[in-house]
């Protein structure tokens, strides 16, 4: 029934803050739900989000998660996409991104919602590219558990509790797993191509153990809410730092921790007029526990590896003013102070034949910010509503960004709606990037979009069809040419579609798909953005063949993929995924039991490597087969749902 409905009437606060109908919002949302994932075989957030039109996933080195919005996120610390957790945003200061979030359990998971394209009018910093707010179960309690062919198993639950009569809600949703990852097999590496391969761990596997844990805790009463949120992820070096393979012993190499704790209150002064003030604090700890560096025998007798250790902490205070003076406008303004430092940093090394830094970032470093956002969304007819945003952001390390959005919706008849939207958006440059600059000062980059969207929607299909252009100005990349640290890049511009269909046949059957197209490339010199794919596809298929039972093929199509500027190998080749997932629901006793095979047919499916350069300061490929992935693997999940 949900699903039936969604087809009519999905709402969401993403795109206004305002919870509206995704048809009549500013753009195009897509709203993935959490137990249709578990059905298609999606397990973490990072792979449903590879079902969003316009968005390819990818991996650096080291393993850390990656995605890409319409060709832009290709590289080492790229932040352009803001992501939330039950609307607290967790992008951190030193890289701008938070992948911790991408590796939460679709079990955790009540739903997903995407904005592609500018975001930032509303969301600020790292909304660049696009807006991913991850919302987790709240209203439910229940229990379960997963495991994954030979790579870890996992379990958790939630629970939900409401005293109606003190107007009291709360919520905790815990989960946790380990393992030893699917490591995949490495031919050669870079020593390789130093003329030292006796130094190598090549031939054999990656390292890509990991460890999650996940706890959200929510308590509401009457006008007041306070929420807490844990994230623990750790990993293995996978292709190693340095592109020397590492031992594939299961260290847990790398650990990543977000600390959010969130206090607010609701108010309504009048009829017309409510208010939202909230106060957050998000710490953010990053650490590299025996990171492999150099093997015995390279520079001393015994392996060399790295301890790092960073903590930053942000506070956030913001105020929210509604506003409904008439039944034709909604207006809000928001006043916001932000405030981030680094709390300590530093690292160790074995005894080495040479001094190093005494530290890898300065831990002076610190940013304020203040901001104003007005926003205006007229009703001008039943028809036809225009809004209008306008964000000014003071920075006290940088420029001062202004981010102005202009929507219209024309709803031509019931089944028809036509969306038109320009919006600028903007992306400041990390800690990390500021203490590693190439030539010269890094800079603030914006992006400005237009887009325009049509809709057409029926009791039993939908279709929607967006085309977009967007200029990205000064785009921060890492000067592979000079491999000097940070730069702002040529202007580069991004053009293309996205198109999106579902239909329902009966009760027992659902197809749905989409097709995205993007031509990425920087003006000038006329290059494609690397590590993006210009077609990407969907297509899913979720059949209930008698009661209690369901059978879903989920096939994902990435098409050819660009490489770096200086590698001058032809593009990655293009890829077609299966995934294959049989469920049965006992709707009664409350269990749900899912199986499902990934990679069905073992596609070869690898992500484009990075350049590096070997000790003679010359550019070159580590890995001539790439980052490839794991093959064809099979999961489990059992879910319990108290009634």
């Amino acid at each position: 029934m949900r699903d039936l409905l969604s087809l009519l009437d999905s709402q969401t606060e993403l795109a206004t803050k305002s919870r509206m109908n995704t048809d009549y919002i500013p753009g195009l949302a897509s709203i993935l739900y959490g137990d249709e994932l578990l059905a298609r075989g999606a397990r973490t957030v990072w792979e449903a989000l590879g079902l969003v039109p316009g968005i390819s996933l990818g991996m650096e080195f080291t393993g850390e998660k990656q995605m890409l919005s319409r060709g832009v996120g290709h590289g080492y610390a790229s932040g352009n996409v803001k992501i939330l957790v039950d609307g607290v945003s967790l992008n951190s200061t030193l890289l701008g991104t938070a992948n911790p979030a991408l590796n939460i359990p679709i079990e955790q998971i009540e739903r997903i919602e995407v904005i592609r394209g500018a975001g930032a009018s509303v969301y600020g910093e790292y909304a660049y590219a696009g807006v991913v707010n991850i919302l987790t179960k709240q209203a439910s309690t229940g229990l379960h558990t997963h495991y994954e062919d030979d790579s870890h198993s996992g379990l958790g639950g939630y629970w939900y509790w409401h005293d109606s009569n003190n107007d009291l809600t709360a919520s905790i949703n815990i989960s946790g797993l380990e393992g030893d990852g699917h490591d995949v097999e490495v031919e050669e590496d870079a020593w390789y191509h130093t003329g030292q391969r006796e130094l190598s761990n090549a031939p054999g596997p990656t390292n890509e153990a990991k460890k999650y844990q996940g706890i959200f805790f929510n308590l509401k009463w009457q006008g007041w809410f306070a929420s807490a949120k844990l994230l623990d992820d750790a990993y293995g070096d996978h292709f190693g730092i340095n592109h020397f393979l590492p031992p594939a012993d299961g260290r847990l190499a790398s650990k990543q921790t977000y600390s959010s704790y969130r206090f607010g209150n609701q108010h309504k002064l009048t009829d017309t007029i409510h208010t939202e003030i909230t106060f957050e604090i998000l710490e953010h700890e990053r650490d590299r526990d025996q990171l492999y560096i150099y093997p015995a025998g390279f520079i001393t007798p015994y392996p060399i590896y790295l301890d790092s250790h960073y903590k930053e902490r942000k506070y956030e205070i913001a105020a929210d003013i509604y506003w409904r003076p008439n039944t034709q406008h909604e207006m809000f303004l928001t006043v916001k102070s932000t405030d981030t430092s680094i709390q300590e940093a530093g690292w160790e090394w074995p005894d080495l034949p040479f001094e190093l830094p005494p530290n890898w970032i300065d831990t002076e470093r610190e940013r304020h910010i203040f901001t104003l956002i007005a926003q205006d969304q007229f009703r001008y007819s039943d028809a036809f509503t225009l809004t209008a945003t306008l964000r000014y952001d003071d920075y006290s390390d940088l420029d001062n960004p202004t981010s102005p959005r202009l929507a219209g919706v024309w709803r031509v008849s019931p089944d028809n709606i036509i969306k038109l939207q320009y919006a600028r958006s903007f992306r400041p440059p990390t800690f990390y990037e500021l203490q590693n600059p190439g030539k010269g000062k890094v800079s603030l980059s914006a992006i400005n979009s237009t887009e325009i969207a049509y809709i057409i929607k029926k009791n039993n299909w939908r279709s929607n069809f967006i085309l977009f252009q967007s200029d990205l100005i000064d785009p921060i990349v890492f000067d592979e040419i000079n491999f000097g640290g940070y730069i702002n890049a040529e202007n580069a511009r991004l053009k293309g579609f996205e198109f999106e269909y579902q239909q329902r046949f009966g009760n027992n059957l659902k197809l749905d798909g989409n097709l995205s197209f993007v031509d990425a490339h920087f003006k000038d010199s006329g290059e494609d953005l690397p590590g993006g794919a210009e077609w990407l596809a969907n297509l899913g298929i979720i059949w209930k063949p008698i009661e209690n039972w369901s059978t879903s093929l989920q096939i994902s199509y990435v098409g050819e993929r660009s490489r770096a500027n200086l590698d001058s190998r032809s593009s990655l080749s293009a890829t077609t995924q299966y995934d294959l997932t049989i469920g049965h629901y006992d709707s009664i006793a409350g269990l749900k039991f899912l199986f499902g095979i990934k990679n069905l047919t073992d596609e070869t499916v690898r992500y484009p490597q990075q350049l590096t350069t070997n000790f003679e300061g010359d550019a070159f490929l580590p890995y001539p087969d790439d980052y490839h992935r794991p093959g064809r693997r099979w999961w489990l999940s059992l879910n319990y749902d108290i009634q």
